[in-house]
Parts: C-alpha cells; sequence; structure tokens
C-alpha cells in the first residue's frame, strides 16, 4: 500500500520529522509540461514514484477515441499515449500499487491495468451514469462513484463490479431527491466516506452531503455539513481527521470521523476540486475556474490557509483539476495537459 492515495507512508513521515515541514513551507512549483502537444485535457494525476506517474482526461479533438490515458517516466516533462482505445472521456485514475491501476469516466467507463500499464482491459461497470471518482483499499476492493446516487464495489479487481447505490440515470422528471458524488475514501476495509450534492427538484434547492460507511459500504450514513455548496473531494489521513472541499472555496474539516465538520477559512472564493495532505498538518487544495488557478497551502492542519503563487502567469491562469502528493513532492494537472511539480 506504498502508492495509493489516502495512506501515509513511514517515508513521508520521515521526511517531515526531519525537515519539520520546512521542505514543503519552502519549496515551489514548477511547470514540468504548459500544454499537451496534442491538445489534450489532463483531469486527474497519480504517480508510482518520483518520476513515474499516471493521467487521464480527454483528447480533444479524437471523436472515436476521446478517452485519454497517459504515461511519464520523467517526472511528468513528457507524456505517452496508452494502447488502450477508451470511447469515452475519463476524469479520475488511481493507482493502488505500481501493477495495479484503474481508469474511470463518463457512461460508467472503467479501464484497468494489472502489470503497471502495459495492458489495459476495459471493465464492465454495469451502469451508464458518469463516473467521477475511485479508491481501492487492496489489490481486489475498491469502489467508484459518481452521478444517480452511484456507488459501485468490486471485491476481485474489477473484473465484476457490484451495484451498492444507484446506477440508474436520472429521467429528468419527478419530484425525488436524488445525489451526485464526487468523491470517496476508505482508510480500512470497513471505514469510508462519500462526498457530494444532494438536489431537490421539489424545491429547487441543494445541500453540501457527507456520507460515511463503517460496515464496507452496505450502509451509508449522513454526515451534517450546513452548507449547501457542492462538496468535490474528501481527505482522511486516518480514521480521525479529514477535509472535504468543494466550491465557492469551501473548506470542512473533521477530527473525530465525521460526527462533527468545521468550516476552515480557504481564503479564496474560487472552486476546489481536489485536496492531498502529507501529514495531519500539511497539506493542498486546487481548483479554480475561468482563466484563474486556485492553489492554497497549509502546514497547520487547515487553521491557516495560504494562496501559492506561481511564477509563469500562463499558469496562473489554468484552472487546476487534480493534486497528488507523494513523500515530498507533489504534482497538479489541469487543462490543456499542463502539469507542475512542487518540491
Amino acid at each position: 500500500m506504498i502508492y495509493q492515495r489516502g495512506w501515509l507512508q513511514i517515508g513521508v513521515i520521515i521526511v517531515l520529522v526531519i525537515s519539520g515541514g520546512i521542505g514543503y513551507a519552502h519549496g515551489e512549483w514548477g511547470v514540468m509540461q504548459k500544454q499537451d502537444p496534442e491538445i489534450r485535457d489532463y483531469f486527474s494525476i497519480a504517480f508510482i514514484g518520483s518520476k513515474e506517474g499516471w493521467v487521464v482526461g480527454s483528447s480533444v479533438f479524437d471523436m472515436d477515441y476521446p478517452g485519454f490515458i497517459g504515461h511519464t517516466k520523467d517526472g511528468g516533462r513528457t507524456w505517452s499515449k496508452a494502447e488502450v482505445d477508451v470511447n469515452k472521456n475519463l476524469s479520475a485514475v488511481y493507482f493502488y500499487d505500481k501493477k495495479h491501476g484503474w481508469a474511470i469516466g463518463a457512461e460508467g467507463t472503467i479501464v484497468a491495468t494489472k502489470d503497471g500499464g502495459k495492458r489495459w482491459d476495459i471493465q464492465t461497470s454495469k451502469v451508464g451514469n458518469d463516473l467521477y471518482s475511485v479508491f481501492f483499499v487492496s489489490p481486489t476492493n475498491g469502489f467508484a462513484v459518481g452521478m444517480g446516487e452511484t456507488i459501485l464495489q468490486t471485491t476481485n479487481g474489477g473484473n465484476t463490479w457490484k451495484i451498492l447505490r444507484g446506477g440508474q440515470a436520472g429521467s429528468g422528471v419527478g419530484e425525488d431527491d436524488t445525489s451526485v458524488f464526487n468523491g470517496v475514501q476508505f482508510v480500512d476495509e470497513s471505514t469510508g466516506w462519500v462526498v457530494g450534492v444532494r438536489l431537490s427538484p421539489r424545491t429547487g434547492g441543494q445541500d453540501g452531503l457527507i456520507q460515511k460507511t463503517v460496515d464496507g459500504g452496505a450502509n451509508w450514513i449522513d454526515q451534517p455539513t450546513h452548507i449547501e455548496d457542492i462538496l468535490k473531494d474528501v481527505f482522511f489521513v486516518n480514521a480521525s481527521t479529514g477535509w472535504a472541499v468543494g466550491e465557492n472555496g469551501v473548506i470542512l474539516h473533521t477530527t473525530n470521523g465525521g460526527d462533527s465538520w468545521e468550516s476552515q477559512n480557504s481564503g479564496t472564493q474560487e472552486h476546489l476540486l481536489s485536496v492531498q495532505f502529507a501529514s495531519d498538518t500539511v497539506g493542498w487544495a486546487v481548483g479554480g475556474d475561468f482563466g484563474v488557478t486556485a492553489i492554497i497551502h497549509t502546514t497547520d492542519g487547515g487553521k491557516t490557509w495560504q494562496q501559492q503563487e506561481l511564477s509563469d502567469p500562463g499558469a496562473a491562469k489554468v484552472p487546476v483539476k487534480d493534486i497528488f502528493v507523494r513523500g515530498d513532492r507533489a504534482w497538479v494537472t489541469g487543462n490543456n495537459g499542463l502539469v507542475m511539480q512542487y518540491r
């Protein structure tokens, strides 16, 4: 479980103890790739080492196979397209370790590799809903979530997927409430969270949504948010301490497993799309919209957040879609194939 998003590694803890967080506090963002040469958008990023990583997204001008999986061996400076044809846009990528990875996307699309990306296979999700987030707690046990209250689970690496909830596309009529799940994370086989929004056609209203399971996804319990903003991502460093981020700069924080959530002052009104922490004190949240990049950083668990400035004026105008933290480095990615590294 060295490379999976959401778990602290021994190496990370050692770096933070030695540096006291100084390496993070005084690092800077450097542009690895300013634009994809084939005009692709990158929506999600994951690294399995200091040099090797993956992105997924959309090949804007490929009408037949717009789903893009990219691979780098030089820290993100150059990317090669994986040898797989995917006929839908991809929204998220997740690697449990060097060999086992998954990518998900539009209309229930799931593709997976068991050999470190040498081969990618299409998996059957049994749903037609867009999927937005994927997380695995082992090479075999994983979850994917998305539109229409959809929560999927596999216990065999994705050879088969079971619909735990939802899975039916909205008809556009009726008065029943519905939910959209934008983020999912587990801290062990039993305990996990989903975040998103609950929509009420009857009232035209919405509520920020957080739900928790303690039985491996069989049952989910609402946790209070007291906000209307859509939540986009969730990250826990352990079973007690976590953060959720969303539109209008919203950041929620819990120290009791989500029994209660408190707002943190992000210092921005930009939409926050992704959050990740290297420890219980050092973390980032990223996003932006309409020509603005938002990257905020904390070294005190979110008590204070600071906007990080970018020296490249072009990069400072590209919304960031995702962040991935590994060891003493972090990577972000966004529209037009932008990739930046913090070190």
